[in-house]
Formats: structure tokens, C-alpha cells, sequence
């Protein structure tokens, strides 16, 4: 930034300097911004590699989606090919965005002619399963042919599982590229229910082992459970859906928005985990039956994507599954895009900050005022920094006050912080006060963008000049 413009008065926000000029005060009351503002931890996802997304379609999505069938990571016992999945992580991770992944043990959607999707040899050692012949009405069932399904909590299949699993998340637990991992394990494509197979669901105790593997070995990412079970009406074994989220803080899921779903389900994982959606069908079916603009069918379902992110507040939410249908979902629905954008998870907006027109280095009070006008507080680390920046933009000192908690921003409710700033070894004279949302303390680089009209200087937000002005000493008073 040029330094003449950068030395002119802060365009754009109300500024009034206060009391006198020793003990004035500097009050910035900025407008929020325009326009659609992406940040990450937050916002649209559809499945597939990237390059499957029109342009316009990718550059609003944060986060992709695959779901792999077992059989396809491990085809013979203790031999893994994880190619597929290390290609997908690197696609989305080279244009910085997150991957949400689960492993299917059954998938009426699979091409494999004789139906595996937990691999054949699981059952040539001894597992137990369940056989049926699809032919389906409706896609969303799945394709035509024989699909099979374990024994969900049969022994051999679960000691096989689990040593996947520790496999699985020795490669893979912690990596930052993986936002959400799903549990998978159970019920057709992991959905905790056994639709279109028509047997009963397992015992309470035995879909808690299944969790229970998962949070054993993936001790460092975030793991997502679909509540889908009985169209959202979970039967017996609600308690430990809710166990999951509540005590575990495994994130919420819901398969059927627009759909069999108002988006109710992952309400109860606000300010625990995110939420997670996911179309019941693509852009283009739901809006086929009708549900896109909330016309109910004869079931009662119908309910239109904006209501589920009120009910729900989610954090991430499909993007009409992307490619042709996605596009066709942004352009014919641009106004309701931009909206839903801003709404989903969080965005914060500086409502006002005040500090002194002269203050010492060695401290003094900077009054912050937020609003977090998503439907979700932020789930990923994020801290404040304040920095003096000199005449020409550059940063000369920085500082992250612990008074100020991200995290803590939740939406609907104005929060005001009071911060101590100090700045011991800064220069004196005259600065710009300058403030960012970083990864953490210590981390010098924005982070997350603010929804706030203000002017910046290498992604940092300028509140306006202050002087730093000599201590006065004893004898001065």
C-alpha cells in the first residue's frame, strides 16, 4: 500500500476522537462488507475430485467428499492400496481446501458385480452376512444387483474392522487436509441404518463399539456421525447418537436435508462439533419432487435448504452434490447462494473498537465489539493478533491478547471484549493499529476474514493511527 494513501484518515467506518488530546479516544464503528466472503473451517462441499466442479462451482467450495468402500482400501487381508485416497487429499489440499472422508462396510450404490463392499475375504474367514437382490425404484436406493452387507456385530467381521481401523489411522489421524472423518461402519453407505436390507437394527451396545473403534485410534481428528437412523427418529438407539455427540464430541450428520429432513438432527451438536449436511439427492432431484421450494409430498417431506440451515446450524452443507447439477443449483438460485454462504457456520463482523489516540508502550485498553452473524460459533483454532504497523504498512510489533476468544463468538448475541495491549518494544511514534483473526498465537499470517468494511494492509484490518507516546516520568509529574 502506498504510504500517502495509507497515511489518509480510515475510509469507510465512523471514527470520532474523543476527550482531550492526551487522553483521547479513538471509537471506529465500521459497516459490514458486501458480497459473498469464504472462509475456511466453513461453507460448501460436494463429492469428488475437483476437477469434476465447474469453475464456478469450485471456487465456492471449502471442503470435497468421498466415501471409499472397504473392499477397494484393503482387497486381500494385511495389503492396503491407498492411492485413491491420497490422490484425493492431495487435489483438494494443492488449492487449500479440506476433504470430508468415510469407509463403507455396505453400499447399495456399488459396482461390484458380486456385491462386496466389506472385501470377500472378511467372510472367507468367517464373517457372517446378509444377501439381497436390488432392483431399485428410485436411484437413491442404490443400482440394480446383488449387494451384500456383514453382520454388523458379528465378532470376526469386528475384529477385522478394528484392525483396519488402527491401519487406517496410523496413516491418517491428524492430517490437516482431513476436516471431517465419517464413521462408516455401520449400516448401508455407514448411515446407521439397514435400508433397503430390511433386517433390525443391532443392539445399543454394539453401535456403541462401533463409535467406540473409531475414537480409539482417531485421537486427533474430527470424526462425524450420520443421525439418520430411522429417518432421524433414531429408535433404541438414540442414547448413543447422542453420547456421541454430547460426551464425545463427535460431529453431527444428517443424509436427508430438503428431503425426510428439516435439518433438525445436527442441532444438537451447536457449539460442540460441527454440523454436517448433505442433500437428499442432488440439486436436481430434489427439486424434481418439489422439495427444493418446500412443497411437502404425501410423506410430509419437503423443506427448503434455508429453513434446514436455521434448524440445524451446520457448518458445512452440500452443494447441490456439485458438477452440472451443482451449477445449476448456483445459477438459477444466486441471491439464495451468496445468502447461505455468509449464513452457514460462522461470520464474524467488527461492530466497533476503541482504544487511545496516544497510549504508552507498556499497555493499554483496547475495547472490541463483535457479532457472529453465521448460525454457528467457529470449530477450528483461531485467535486475535493486534499489531502496529508504520507509515508504509509494515508490521513493527504484534501481540495476541488473551481476552479475546474466537471461539466463544456465538451467534445471535453481541460480545464485547476489553483487551490490556502491550507493546514494550515497539518504536515510538506514530502507528497504525491493525488487528487479524490467526491460526493460533504466535502465528503472524490473517487467517479468517471478517465480514467488516475496513481498509487492509497484507490481509490485516486498520482501525486508524495511534502515537506512542514516552511514559511520563516522575519529576515530568
Amino acid at each position: 500500500m502506498k504510504s500517502g494513501l495509507f497515511l489518509l484518515l480510515v475510509t469507510g467506518i465512523a471514527a470520532a476522537t474523543l476527550a482531550s488530546e492526551e487522553g483521547a479516544l479513538v471509537t471506529v464503528v465500521p459497516k459490514p462488507s458486501h458480497g459473498v466472503l469464504l472462509n475456511p473451517g466453513k461453507g460448501w462441499s460436494a463429492g469428488g475430485l475437483p476437477e469434476r466442479h465447474p469453475p464456478e462451482v469450485l471456487d465456492l467450495l471449502g471442503m470435497g467428499v468421498m466415501r471409499l468402500d472397504w473392499a477397494s482400501i484393503e482387497p486381500r487381508e494385511g495389503e492396503f492400496n491407498w492411492a485413491n485416497l491420497d490422490r484425493f487429499l492431495d487435489a483438494w489440499g494443492r488449492l487449500g481446501k479440506v476433504c470430508n472422508i468415510g469407509v463403507m462396510c455396505a453400499n447399495t450404490h456399488g459396482r461390484d458385480p458380486e456385491g462386496y463392499v466389506t472385501p470377500r475375504w472378511v467372510f472367507d474367514t468367517g464373517a457372517k452376512k446378509i444377501e439381497i437382490t436390488l432392483n431399485p425404484e428410485r436411484s437413491t436406493t442404490g443400482t440394480p444387483g446383488k449387494k451384500i452387507a456383514p453382520v454388523f456385530d458379528d465378532p470376526v467381521f469386528l475384529e477385522k474392522f478394528q484392525k483396519f481401523l488402527r491401519m487406517f489411522a496410523q496413516r491418517y489421524d491428524g492430517d490437516p487436509r482431513i476436516a471431517v472423518l465419517d464413521i462408516r461402519s455401520y449400516g448401508n453407505w455407514g448411515e446407521a441404518h439397514m435400508h433397503p436390507f430390511g433386517v433390525p437394527d443391532i443392539a445399543p451396545e454394539k453401535f456403541r463399539q462401533h463409535v467406540q473403534m473409531h475414537l480409539d485410534v482417531f485421537r486427533k481428528t474430527q470424526l462425524c456421525l450420520s443421525r439418520n437412523a430411522h429417518l432421524g427418529r433414531f429408535g433404541p438407539l438414540r442414547p448413543i447418537f447422542d453420547w456421541a455427540v454430547i460426551e464425545k464430541h463427535v460431529a453431527p450428520r444428517r443424509d436427508g436435508i430438503c428431503g425426510n429432513s428439516d435439518g433438525i438432527e445436527t442441532a444438537i451438536g451447536f457449539g460442540i462439533a460441527p454440523g454436517v449436511f448433505e442433500l437428499f439427492d442432488s440439486y436436481d432431484g430434489v427439486k424434481e419432487r418439489g422439495w427444493w421450494e418446500g412443497r411437502k409430498d404425501k410423506n410430509g417431506c419437503g423443506f427448503t435448504l434455508e429453513e434446514c440451515i436455521e434448524n440445524g446450524k451446520p457448518t458445512w452443507v452440500d452443494l447441490g452434490r456439485g458438477g452440472q447439477s451443482g451449477l445449476r443449483m448456483v445459477r438459477e438460485n444466486r441471491a439464495l447462494i451468496d445468502r447461505l454462504s455468509n449464513r452457514i457456520g460462522y461470520h464474524f463482523h467488527l461492530q466497533r473498537a476503541a482504544f487511545p489516540r496516544r497510549a504508552h508502550p507498556g499497555g493499554f485498553d483496547l475495547e472490541l465489539a463483535w457479532t457472529n452473524q453465521g448460525v454457528a460459533p467457529i470449530y477450528i483454532p483461531c485467535a486475535v493478533a493486534v499489531a502496529l504497523l508504520d507509515k508504509s504498512g509494515q508490521r513493527v510489533a504484534t501481540m495476541w491478547p488473551a481476552e479475546c476468544r474466537p471461539s466463544q463468538w456465538m451467534p445471535g448475541k453481541p460480545i464485547a471484549e476489553k483487551a490490556r495491549v502491550l507493546f514494550p518494544n515497539a518504536p515510538l511514534g506514530e502507528h497504525r493499529l491493525a488487528l487479524a483473526l490467526t491460526r493460533k498465537p504466535c502465528d503472524t499470517t490473517p487467517y479468517v476474514r471478517l465480514g467488516t468494511d475496513l481498509p487492509t494492509a497484507d490481509g490485516w484490518y486498520v482501525l486508524g493511527r495511534i502515537d506512542l507516546v514516552r511514559p511520563p516520568t516522575a519529576a515530568s509529574q
